[in-house]
């Protein structure tokens, strides 16, 4: 079987607010950087199954400005090619 063609990166619009208002323009940048990532192939080393649930969680590598890291939950879709972006959080 051939490998799936290119992953679409689909995130939830409920998260906007929170991306453009609680992240900082550094954080804005590493999550878009990791989503780039996940967008090649999401099943790649940058992630790890969350235990008991259908999820995978990255996390994005320290922001420029604050030095925090971003975790990202989010679902593969396997038979469309989807990454599903669940959440987006930040903080210690």
């Amino acid at each position: 079987m051939s490998e799936p063609g290119p992953w679409s990166v689909v995130v939830h619009e409920r998260l906007g607010t929170e991306f453009a208002e609680q992240l900082s323009p550094g954080e804005r940048r590493a999550v878009h950087d990791l989503l780039a990532v996940l967008a090649v192939d999401p099943r790649t080393g940058v992630s790890e199954p969350v235990q008991s649930a259908e999820l995978r969680r990255a996390l994005t590598a320290p922001a420029a400005d604050t030095g925090q890291r971003v975790s990202v939950l989010y679902r593969v879709h396997q038979e469309t090619c989807t990454v599903e972006i669940l959440y987006i959080l930040t903080g210690p």
